[in-house]
């Protein structure tokens, strides 16, 4: 507001410069007393802007490290600070668009008693339990409960998720669509980034929906020339051309394994050529907690949707599923990752007992996904790490 007194810092005084809230200002005016770095007041008028007395002077040299952070400039020639400005934007654009379709949106705990024990987890301990690296158990309790189509977006934490891409502890946006399929989630991501890139302007927007729909078995066979996705390991590896181990031992090279080598080597690198893509009806044994396609029970009803990534490549932004509703049934797939576990070496952790007692009790028919809020962040905003778009990097504490 026009003379209404706002706190200002100042940034130089030659050019004479102040920083706000909203960004840098020109001064007409500073008083004798303010060096910069040191905090007074801005006092606009129909004259310009001055900066008044000191009222919080810096005891170290400007600019300071947390200043430099935050300022310092990408290729493109925008601050940290510009980004994060740019992430509240989509933040509330996403909030926006869930509320005006009628979903709830909730809060779940982010200290949990079980992590999960799919295969590929990796979970932060806290004290005797653990920091939740998905919020989906308490969210299906919720379902279970009759709180209808629910979104949340929250903190997620995973050990060992490091790199341009990861981070240990990010934001997860996770939401569940009552009596929808599959299908219907996938159009329903197509929407959000279309409500939001026709509401905000985002410097690296992806291309229009609709997205092709891309079998894994399709992709296996388009990318690597695999005739069988679920073909024993050496088979996989060889229709792939990738080297075979000479010596494929009981307790060797898994299935699993060699799926994901095949996977990262020849699939991913090529997937989105030709830009954003949903891959569909994973492997069974990929998706624990997906049901399986009833005309293929080899053949799960998840999918991902990937996009191209700055500087090449492609970036996996969301993880999709057709829920599982039979509570027996997700015992015993989770008593069989346990075993896995146990075989591989890798941690055990205990089954959440509260959330296979709401499967009991029934779930209605339901599809989920959770999508990295950072991620989709980094890419519109076109940044090729992950710490551009967020406040501090797990490096940074």
């Amino acid at each position: 507001m026009l003379g209404a007194p706002r706190p200002g810092r100042l940034v130089s005084r030659q050019p004479p410069l102040a920083e706000d809230a909203a960004g840098i200002v020109t001064l007409e005016h500073i008083h004798d007393d303010i060096q910069p770095g040191d905090w007074g007041w801005l006092h606009t008028t129909g004259e310009g802007t001055s900066l008044t007395a000191a009222v919080q002077k810096t005891a170290a040299p400007f600019p300071g490290e947390e200043w430099r952070r935050l300022h310092r400039t990408d290729p493109a020639g925008r601050s940290r600070l510009a980004a994060l400005r740019f992430r509240h934007r989509i933040m509330r654009r996403v909030r926006e668009f869930f509320d005006t379709r009628g979903y709830l949106e909730v809060e779940t705990p982010l200290r949990v008693p079980s992590p999960g024990v799919e295969t590929h987890l990796s979970a932060l301990s806290a004290d005797d339990w653990f920091l939740s690296p998905s919020p989906e158990f308490q969210m299906k309790r919720l379902l279970a409960g009759g709180a209808g189509s629910i979104y949340q977006i929250c903190r997620a934490f995973r050990r060992d998720e490091t790199g341009a891409r990861h981070n240990p502890e990010f934001t997860m946006l996770e939401w569940y669509a009552v009596g929808a399929d599959t299908t219907q989630l996938r159009a329903e991501v197509e929407a959000l980034i279309t409500y939001v890139q026709e509401r905000e302007d985002v410097p690296s927007p992806l291309p229009p929906p609709p997205y092709p729909r891309l079998p894994m078995a399709a992709a296996f066979a388009r990318f690597a020339g695999v005739t069988d996705m679920m073909a024993p390991a050496p088979v996989l590896l060889a229709q792939a051309g990738l080297p075979v181990p000479g010596d494929l031992p009981d307790g060797g090279l898994s299935w699993e394994e060699a799926f994901f080598t095949v996977f990262v080597e020849r699939i991913e690198p090529r997937l989105c050529e030709e830009g954003p893509v949903f891959l569909t009806q994973w492997p069974a044994p990929m998706a624990s907690l997906a049901r399986l396609i009833p005309e293929n029970p080899l053949v799960a009803d998840r999918f991902e949707f990937f996009a191209p990534a700055p500087g090449g490549g492609d970036l996996e932004i969301a993880n999709g599923f057709g829920e599982l509703l039979d509570g027996e049934l997700q015992r015993s797939r989770s008593l069989e990752d346990l075993a896995w576990r146990r075989a591989h070496g890798a941690p055990e952790y205990p089954l959440d007992e509260k959330f296979l007692q709401a499967l009991a009790e029934g779930m209605p028919p339901v599809s989920g996904i959770a999508l990295g809020l950072d991620r989709l962040v980094m890419l519109w905003w076109g940044a090729d790490h992950i710490r551009s778009v967020l406040t501090f990097a797990g490096d940074e504490l």
